[in-house]
């Protein structure tokens, strides 16, 4: 059973789906749905389109080089049938997606994690450039008490 990835945005197409579109120098393309053969014969540039998969490893979005990701390309090789390598690989399937999943969360948490930091600085730079409308507390308790001051003194007369 062979897999294959869509032209457009990457995803997996699966026996039976999908569309298969030649044109007429003899290259294929394969589409997962309408969508993406619309956006296609459009000639848009799927770099610019954000929900696809190649725009998302470019913005940072998804991990883009991770020695895991060499594991798919090795599908369209053919090999020789052997029942030990076949058990071998039905074992390491488990484990190579928890490998798979323990990255790209990390890579997750560190991309929050800068972003957090860089909204951090620029929050502080704000606070900087803009100090003259902040007061200071011990001065706006004063004033505070000024201002009750001179309200009583005005009830009483």
């Amino acid at each position: 059973m062979r897999i294959n990835k869509c032209w457009f945005c990457s995803s997996s197409i699966y026996p039976g789906h999908g569309v298969k579109y030649v044109r007429s120098d003899c290259t294929v393309f394969n589409f997962c749905r309408g969508k993406c053969m619309k956006l296609f014969k459009k000639r848009l540039n799927p770099r610019k389109i954000k929900w696809t998969k190649i725009h998302r490893k470019i913005a940072n979005k998804e991990l883009a080089d991770d020695p895991i990701l060499g594991f798919e390309k090795r599908v369209h090789i053919p090999a020789i049938y052997n029942r030990e390598v076949l058990l071998s690989t039905l074992d390491a399937i488990p484990k190579i997606a928890a490998i798979k999943q323990r990255r790209e969360d990390i890579f997750v948490s560190n991309r929050i994690l800068s972003k957090q930091e860089e909204s951090k600085e620029r929050d502080l730079k704000f606070i900087e450039k803009y100090q003259r409308l902040l007061v200071p507390v011990s001065k706006d308790k004063e004033a505070m008490r000024a201002m009750k001051k001179k309200e009583e003194r005005f009830e009483f007369n």
